[in-house]
């Protein structure tokens, strides 16, 4: 009788593998944006949404970082009203939920260092323009660096939670 021996998983290798190329290419595109004319500027900050798309890697990272910070920081943020009156329709009562790392108090993103793809492209495409068109211009590897990060699973924060 032939003993088969577990084996790595090749599927789950190549996924990682992929990843870690892709995280490559958009470093590189981070090397190409303007990002100087965004110090200290928040104004992308209103489009920090509740219901973005991350993958497992992006949930992952953002984990990691949470436990380098101060418990008590944590729950501060997590505890925030994320539902707020929706920008510029403030009188007609529309509301939108913010993103549940979206700091309201210092108006910024508490996980910054750790924040997903889509939150870095962020006013540094020609789809997520900056608000202020404070950025000169975006760069041509953009929509192919999208498309790839299109390529991976993703699902809401909440939704990565319920399957873990």
């Amino acid at each position: 009788m032939i003993t088969l021996l577990p084996t790595s998983d090749s599927s789950a290798d190549a996924t990682r593998a992929r990843w870690q190329r892709f995280v490559a290419q958009r470093e590189t595109l981070t090397a190409a944006m303007h990002l100087d004319v965004c110090d200290g500027c928040d104004d992308c900050g209103g489009r920090c949404t509740a219901g973005i798309l991350v993958t497992r890697d992006e949930q992952e990272a953002v984990q990691t970082y949470l436990a380098t910070l101060a418990p008590s920081a944590v729950r501060r943020v997590l505890g925030q009203n994320k539902t707020v009156p929706w920008p510029g329709a403030e009188e007609s009562g529309a509301t939108v939920d913010l993103c549940r790392f979206r700091d309201t108090e210092n108006h910024n993103c508490f996980v910054y260092p750790a924040r997903p793809t889509v939150c870095r492209l962020m006013g540094q495409t020609t789809w997520l323009p900056c608000p202020i068109e404070a950025v000169p211009e975006y760069p041509e590897s953009a929509p192919a660096v999208w498309n790839e990060y299109r390529r991976f699973e993703r699902k809401t924060w909440e939704e990565w939670e319920r399957k873990s």
